[in-house]
């Protein structure tokens, strides 16, 4: 956790977060794990609900983070192959998480796996993502 917290004070522009605003992010207070008082923080249904639920959704389901990571680091994938990565990554999270939480848990399913390689709308799927992974990024 604490590699994580220094590579994101190194590597996020301050510039681009919540606490950046003018307002100062009235509507939440961020809360540091330290404050949180160590593992028993994590024994609440909301802490595993966040886990199993809220981060899978925000960190699977969009698959353009992930493509973007890594073209900054000059790796290019098909949308297949970033899907099967990013599969691979979701159930690598699900047992870490299930090692901390000393569970195992029930997950929701990112949408983006739900559709498989049989269905009839994979194809389309496959190609709008393409599309969308080879467009050029916006500038500010």
């Amino acid at each position: 956790m604490q590699g994580a917290i220094e590579w994101r004070k190194r590597n996020l522009d301050v510039t681009q977060t919540k606490s950046w605003r003018i307002d100062g992010n009235q509507r939440a207070k961020p809360v540091s794990i330290e404050i949180l008082g160590g593992d028993r923080a994590f024994d609440s249904e909301t802490a595993r609900r966040a886990l199993t639920h809220t981060v899978p959704d925000l960190w699977f389901n969009q698959v353009n983070r992930l493509d973007t990571a890594l073209k900054e680091h000059g790796v290019t994938l098909s949308a297949e192959k970033l899907l099967e990565v990013q599969a691979t990554l979701f159930l690598l999270y699900q047992i870490e998480t299930d090692r901390y939480l000393k569970i195992e848990a029930v997950y929701q399913m990112p949408d983006i796996f739900m559709i498989r390689p049989e269905h009839e709308n994979y194809g389309a799927m496959i190609k709008s993502l393409e599309q969308c992974l080879n467009r050029p990024a916006a500038t500010g």
